[in-house]
Order: structure tokens, then C-alpha cells, then sequence
């Protein structure tokens, strides 16, 4: 299939880079969105040094914020190109050692957000365009870059991850979050989001498929974990299973990825999961109807498509202070603890000294009040000691009273 405009998301590296290259050297004409400008245009470029006639393009598109979405597809419109293939293959793998979530710029659970509801959203957004192409030509294709991790039985990584919680979809409960569960509740959800995109697509001219190019280490997915999990996958962990053919090259799953958007075999094919080249049944769990129906209306709801209930993103939690500054308000809080405990001693002290200055003043009032009884008798003592000044004797001394002075 050749003469056909694709637009590709997560081109400026890996599998997606490779796609879309091939997807040049096959005649396609290529829109290469990525998130960061500098790099999308280089990947352009690049294209454009080994083969000057391509049509190649960038477009900026960051999935994790949804006017950057309505932005691409805004962009697009202007160009007034027809659509004829679009391909989910951006994604994210936050490093496992992070226990704590991080975010969208609309407050999603980043993984998630990433993953699956930016493609969700970019995909609604282009229907109309690869639906009006697809009555033209009867084959205009949505293929979404998932993997065999959906599936909780082939994880054995820990923690162990559980079956998806629609009642928990961003794990924003408690102890719930790990870097695993949320990679693998976000690929289920793109397989989800495929089967009951494909049922609504019966007979419109588009197909919409999924895809796990393989087990491929040197890809730039974990580009979030650490530089040292970074160089154990790439070269140690490559190096030792690519004998095993338990691991893909890069060139290997942009190769699959191209049949899967381009491939005449595929054509008409619908709601299908395909590991490499072949086609597999998914998960268990991906069969659920039922909850197939949940992600895509919960999903509609958060990314307030036309007929559903809006809704917005679970509030965030409050962030959590620098150390710094929390050590400098526990400080702050013990001096004015220890503040209030000095201000309590001096209101008792006060209180004390009122106490007994209060004391001291009612003693005071009952001496003035016993005073006069005391002046009463003063005057009669000053008159004896005048008298024996005078030797006028102030008393008869009887005999008896001589006898006993003798």
C-alpha cells in the first residue's frame, strides 16, 4: 500500500522511528508526531539525509496533555490531507524503583494517561477523517502498539500486578500504585479500547487491530528507569537472550509494525491481537466484554467526548514538602511549643505574685481596721508617766504591798 498518509506517534526513536522510515521508502506520506521538537525534527531529517524525494513531516504532540491533542489534530486539518493509517506506538515505563504516582498535565496517572487515554483521545479525534478515506477506499487502518506484559500471568515481575480496577483505574487508592501494575492496566486498555473500537467499526471502511512487536531491550521505552537498568537491557540482557530469539532488534518489530498499517493481507481485518507476524488471542481478562464497555466509557467520560458525561481527573494529592522545609516547621512548631509552654509558666508566676499581692493587702486592711483599739490606750499611758514625772503618786501603797518589796 503505497500513496497513503500516516500519521505516526513516538517517531523520533525506536520502532516508531524505523516504521517510519520504511513507511517513506514505501512512497507513504509520513507525519512523524513526537513530544519533543528538537528530536522530531532531527528524525526528519535523518530520514530526509538517506532519502531527499521521502515526504516526511513532524508535528509536536505530547499525549499526556489533551490541548496538546486537540492542537495536533487542529494542525492536521490545515494541511487538508486525507488520513488513511494511524499508529498508537508512543508510550512510557516509569522507573519501578518510584513509589509515588506522577502526573499529566491534566492530572492523570502519567502511565495511564500516556498510554492509553492520549491515544484514546487522538483516535476519536481523527475518526471522522479515516472514517470519510475509509468509504473512499475501503481500507483505512488504527493499529495500537500493546504487549504480551497485558496479561498478569506472563508478569513475573514483583510486586505482583492484579487484574484491572475500574473503581481504581489511576491507583489512587492507598498502597495500591507500582510502576508494573499501572504499565500493565494501561497495554490492557489499549487492547480493550481496540476490541470495542473494531465493533463500532464493522463496516465503515476502517479496521482497528493491536500489536506486541516482541520483546525488544533497546528500544527507548525505559528511557525513565534508571542508567543502570537502561545499559542491562540494552547490552547485557540483548546480548544474552538474542541467541535464545526470545528478543527482537528494533528493525524486527518496525517490520511488523509496517504489515500491520500497510500489509494487503491485513486488509479488512478487525479487532485483532497480533504478537510479531502472527495472531494470538490476548489475555483472559481482555475478553471481558463487560469491562471492555467500562474502560471505553469511563475513558470517553475523563477525555469529555461528544455524548458522554464529562468528567475530570481524581484530585491529585497535596505535594509533599522539601525536607528542608519540613525539618524548619517542625523546628518552628517545637520553639512554638516550647514558647507557649514559657508563656504558661510566666502567666502562672503572674498570677502567683497577684495572689499574694492581694494577700499582702488584705492583711494590711485588717491591721488599719484593729488601729483605733491600739490609740485608745495610748493616751492613759502617756498620763501615768506624767505623773510620776511630777511625783504625784498615781496610787495608795498599802503595807502589805511594802512587806512585799522589803
Amino acid at each position: 500500500m503505497t500513496g497513503r498518509v500516516v500519521i505516526i506517534t513516538g517517531a523520533n526513536s525506536g520502532i516508531g522511528f524505523e516504521a517510519a522510515r520504511l513507511l517513506c521508502e514505501g512512497g507513504n506520506d509520513v507525519i512523524l508526531a513526537c513530544r519533543n521538537e528538537d528530536k522530531g525534527k532531527a528524525a526528519v531529517e535523518k530520514i530526509l539525509s538517506k532519502n531527499p524525494n521521502a515526504l516526511a513531516t513532524f508535528m509536536q504532540l505530547d499525549l499526556a496533555d489533551k490541548a496538546s491533542i486537540h492542537k495536533l489534530v487542529e494542525d492536521f486539518h490545515k494541511t487538508e490531507k486525507k488520513l488513511h493509517v494511524l499508529i498508537n506506538n508512543a508510550g512510557c515505563f516509569l522507573n519501578p524503583k518510584e513509589t509515588k504516582r506522577q502526573f499529566t498535565k491534566d492530572n492523570f496517572e502519567l502511565t495511564m494517561g500516556t498510554n492509553h487515554l492520549g491515544p484514546f483521545l487522538l483516535t476519536n479525534l481523527l475518526l471522522p477523517d479515516l472514517k470519510k478515506t475509509g468509504e473512499e477506499n475501503g481500507d483505512s487502518r488504527i493499529v495500537t502498539v500493546t504487549t504480551h506484559l497485558h496479561d498478569k500471568s506472563v508478569t513475573r515481575r514483583r510486586p505482583v500486578v492484579e487484574n484491572l480496577d475500574i473503581d481504581n483505574f489511576f491507583l489512587e487508592k492507598e498502597n495500591t500504585y507500582n510502576s508494573h501494575q499501572a504499565y500493565k492496566n494501561s497495554k490492557l486498555a489499549n487492547i480493550m479500547f481496540t476490541y470495542e473500537l473494531a465493533k463500532q467499526l464493522e463496516n465503515t471502511g476502517v479496521t482497528a487491530n493491536c500489536l506486541c512487536p516482541g520483546f525488544i531491550p533497546t528500544t527507548e521505552l525505559t528511557r525513565n528507569t534508571s542508567s543502570a537498568q537502561r545499559f542491562y537491557r540494552k547490552f547485557v540482557l540483548h546480548g544474552l537472550l538474542r541467541f535464545t530469539k526470545m528478543t527482537r532488534t528494533v528493525e524486527q518489530g518496525a517490520k511488523a509494525l509496517v504489515e500491520m498499517a500497510t500489509g494487503e493481507k491485513l486488509k479488512n481485518v478487525n479487532g485483532k491481537y497480533y504478537k510479531e507476524h502472527q495472531e494470538l488471542k490476548s489475555s483472559e481478562e481482555s475478553q471481558n466484554e463487560e469491562m471492555q464497555k467500562k474502560v471505553w466509557e469511563l475513558s470517553a467520560r475523563y477525555c469529555h467526548l461528544e455524548g458522554f458525561e464529562a468528567l475530570d481527573a481524581p484530585a491529585p494529592p497535596p505535594p509533599e514538602e522539601p525536607k528542608e522545609k519540613s525539618k524548619e516547621k517542625s523546628k518552628s512548631e517545637e520553639e512554638k511549643k516550647e514558647g507557649g509552654e514559657e508563656k504558661a509558666e510566666e502567666d502562672k508566676s503572674e498570677k502567683t505574685e497577684e495572689k499574694a499581692k492581694d494577700s499582702e493587702e488584705k492583711g494590711d486592711k485588717e491591721a488599719t481596721e484593729t488601729a483605733p483599739a491600739e490609740t485608745e490606750e495610748a493616751p492613759k499611758k502617756v498620763e501615768e508617766e506624767d505623773d510620776l514625772k511630777k511625783g504625784t503618786p498615781a496610787t495608795e501603797i498599802t503595807p502589805a504591798a511594802t512587806e512585799v518589796a522589803a
